[in-house]
């Protein structure tokens, strides 16, 4: 089987498509509350780096996605190509705050908990957390070609695929200090996705 994000598949398919604004954070006053360094991570075409610079950090905009960092580096020249599934190259307590939309939710049980705690690593003490992950309502529309590989994960049409509820999130984000976990719902290149939004701190 072919490494799907290494081969960059998605982007291939979807870089010239016009992705439906979803900002999100513009709800979040946290957001306005925290400044200093930011690392967007799984920053697709940087839609929310883009933001988050609006809102004056200093962002780090990471992405395994060549295509989509061609177009990240057309506003942001602090870009780096990077793999999740290894150790993030960073040095610890670098960063007030990691941002992740839709990106972290591709890998088994142990790669989810590797990464996460390589997260909490990089975060300075009080440092945020901040993302989304997609919601286990999404399994009806890959019910039909999907192989259940575990407790919510799947390998769907040659991609793995993690989906989470709520007690998922509080397990996974145990390490953490848990803010707030909310429910939320978008419709993206014509399907509708459902998705939590999480907000943890570094404690």
């Amino acid at each position: 089987m072919t490494d799907y994000f290494k081969n960059d598949e998605y982007w291939q398919v979807h870089i010239g498509k016009e992705i439906e604004e979803d900002m999100w954070i513009d709800e979040y006053d946290i957001f306005k509350d925290i400044h200093g360094k930011c690392l967007d991570l799984g920053c697709g075409i940087g839609q929310y780096s883009k933001r988050l610079m609006e809102y004056g950090f200093d962002v780090t905009s990471a992405d395994i996605s060549k295509i989509a960092l061609d177009s990240v580096r057309k506003f942001n020249d602090n870009c780096v190509e990077l793999d999740m599934r290894d150790d993030l190259p960073f040095e610890s307590n670098s960063f007030d705050l990691v941002f992740a939309s839709l990106s972290i939710h591709y890998y088994d049980e142990e790669m989810t908990k590797k990464l996460l705690l390589e997260i909490k690593r990089i975060l300075k003490d009080g440092g945020l957390f901040i993302g989304s992950v997609n919601g286990t309502e999404g399994y009806e529309s890959i019910k039909d070609t999907a192989e259940v590989l575990g407790h919510h994960y799947y390998l769907n049409k040659n991609k793995y695929i993690r989906l989470f509820d709520y007690a998922d999130l509080d397990n996974f984000m145990s390490i953490f200090d848990i803010l707030r976990i909310d429910k939320r719902e978008i419709t993206r290149f014509g399907n509708k996705k459902n998705y939590y939004v999480f907000i943890v701190r570094k404690v």
